[in-house]
């Protein structure tokens, strides 16, 4: 299984709405989009530094994917730090 689809799971194991996919007006895609919070998270592929940039300038919380293997917990670490934005 794909990391990001193990963030997907986890997210959506937890309730929380977002949408995958998604075409955003600065030219670039959101793997995971929380659009009411401006939060998207990035796979490791997805997430080369001039798009991190780019997309925190136009006011969006970046969160990538850490590279390398990841097991469950470090999935639900990872989920858990999102969580906490999105929940404010």
């Amino acid at each position: 299984m794909r990391k990001l689809d193990g963030v997907i799971m986890e997210l959506e194991a937890r309730g929380l709405k977002f949408r995958l996919q998604t075409s955003l007006r600065v030219g670039y895609t959101a793997d995971v989009l929380f659009k009411k919070e401006k939060i998207i998270i990035l796979d490791t592929r997805n997430a080369d530094p001039f798009s991190v940039k780019k997309l925190s300038a136009a006011g969006y919380r970046v969160y990538v994917i850490p590279e390398g293997k990841l097991d469950e917990d470090q999935i639900r670490a990872f989920c858990d730090e999102v969580v906490k934005k999105v929940n404010g």
